[in-house]
């Protein structure tokens, strides 16, 4: 497959944006990833929140494109809104976000609803390559 620049995926005259909702327990966590991701023209970051529960209710309100989400929360963990949230709005795609590596991520949750995986120790290079994704994907869409 081959791989698209991010800057072929955003024309000047036709900019495709990505809403993006964040979700972790840890405010200076969703300050990080909001701070990376509003660097980049063509995400919007509609929303954040600190629980499971807020995760439901903003993903309904707000119709996000994509939701990073922490994988371990107190209450619902990151898997189990996932799967809420899928059942709910099963357009929108759901990265969960954590410090466990991804072999470590599978074997926990094998069967987790998640589109996809970011590993917290390495943010900004896989925040960039699932902006490079979610628009390629967007683009995609729209032909």
């Amino acid at each position: 497959m081959a791989v698209i620049p991010l800057s072929e995926l955003i024309s000047k005259d036709k900019l495709l944006q990505l809403r993006v909702l964040i979700v972790d327990d840890m405010p200076s966590m969703c300050l990080l990833i909001k701070q990376y991701l509003r660097s980049h023209e063509a995400v919007i970051v509609v929303g954040e929140a600190l629980n499971g529960d807020e995760a439901l209710r903003k993903a309904q309100e707000s119709q996000p494109d994509v939701i990073i989400m922490d994988m371990s929360m107190p209450g619902l963990s990151g898997v189990e809104v996932a799967r809420k949230i899928k059942n709910l709005l099963p357009n929108i795609y759901i990265y969960l976000c954590s410090a466990y590596e991804l072999k470590e991520f599978k074997d926990l949750h094998i069967d987790s609803p998640a589109d996809g995986f970011i590993q917290k120790s390495s943010l900004k290079p896989e925040l960039q390559e699932m902006i490079r994704r979610e628009l390629g994907r967007k683009n995609m869409t729209k032909l």
